[in-house]
């Protein structure tokens, strides 16, 4: 019996096989990070301005900024960025998000708000050396204005369920192969409420004639999930995707996966669907200055990240260093 060995396809079967082991292995990471910081799981989401406080520009003080967004998306979260992007006035500083999702409706209106300031995202955390590991953000880093020093990683991020749909939003889209995108199904919750008027009227020539009309009592009477979206949800949601640039495709994703469970979109896949615009990191995104026209975040990213892998590998300062023969 003779056997063959082709170059080319145990090479695309290794990159698939690390590919797998990786996410799986951040997949577990991540929720367990997320439970013991509770920074992403059950918490509202908290958006803060970030002062950069890398080792790479600390010194000169030329660190960026950027717009930290970690936590759950609520009803109120649109308020909450909407208030502090007034607050920095005309300045496009990128958004580093990871959130286990929530409310669908929230997260479109801060995909139009972001989009309609130009602003670029990336799947990532924010931590502050004030703080610690467990914590990466925490009350002993905050300034009086609510800001903190940090900076950012995209290891064991999430952008999870509705988070995709804020990150739409973005004109810039980017998330490490160490970072995680997933969607899953919508669910609807409708509540049943029973209402009790009092009406006056009076009948003139035979017909009633409402004088006036009150709610006197109000009963909740129970609700239920739906996962089912009909033909005008579903309509919405692909005119929304559709305008903020991203394939209709991951509609059917979403509809295709049980709200228990999560379908991660692979790196290369998410690049297919336009839901990421090219393959770069949180702490690149946040290091590019002065790009070209069309280019690549990772190349005008000034002075990239002195912890960055080597040209074999993916640049981003979250790659453990791999060692082969």
């Amino acid at each position: 019996m003779t056997f063959r060995i082709f170059p080319q396809r145990a090479a695309r079967c290794c990159q698939r096989t690390l590919w797998f082991l990786t996410t799986v292995l951040l997949l577990l990471l991540s929720f367990t990070s997320a439970d013991a910081s509770g920074s992403d799981v059950g918490q509202p989401m908290e958006f803060l301005l970030v002062h950069g406080d890398m080792a790479w520009c600390r010194a000169g003080n030329s660190c960026p900024d950027w717009i930290s967004a970690e936590g759950q998306i609520m009803a109120d979260s649109p308020k909450k960025l909407q208030k502090l992007l007034k607050r920095l006035g005309d300045r496009k500083l990128p958004i580093i998000v990871s959130s286990p999702g929530g409310d669908v409706r929230a997260a479109i209106e801060m995909a139009y708000t972001i989009r309609k300031r130009e602003l670029p995202i990336a799947v990532g955390r924010t931590r502050s050396r004030d703080c610690p590991y467990a914590e990466p953000i925490c009350s002993a880093a905050r300034a009086k204005d609510g800001s903190i020093k940090g900076e950012t990683y995209s290891f064991g991020a999430i952008c999870f369920s509705a988070c995709p749909l804020f990150f739409a939003g973005g004109v810039e889209r980017v998330s490490s192969p160490f970072a995680l995108l997933g969607v899953h199904q919508i669910t609807t919750t409708y509540s049943e409420v029973r209402v009790q008027y009092r009406t006056e009227y009076e009948t003139v020539n035979g017909r009633r004639k409402i004088l006036s009309k009150r709610e006197v009592g109000r009963k909740f009477v129970g609700k239920h999930d739906t996962t089912k979206l009909d033909k005008q949800q579903k309509a919405r949601l692909v005119a929304f995707l559709k305008e903020m640039g991203i394939d209709k495709s991951l509609v059917d994703l979403m509809l295709g996966t049980q709200p228990t469970s999560i379908h991660l979109i692979a790196q290369m896949d998410a690049l297919k669907l336009n839901l990421t615009t090219e393959l770069a990191a949180a702490d690149q995104l946040v290091a590019a200055r002065n790009c070209k026209d069309k280019q690549p975040i990772a190349e005008c990213a000034a002075p990239p990240p002195a912890s960055a892998e080597p040209a074999s590998v993916a640049p981003t300062s979250d790659a453990p260093a791999i060692v082969g023969e």
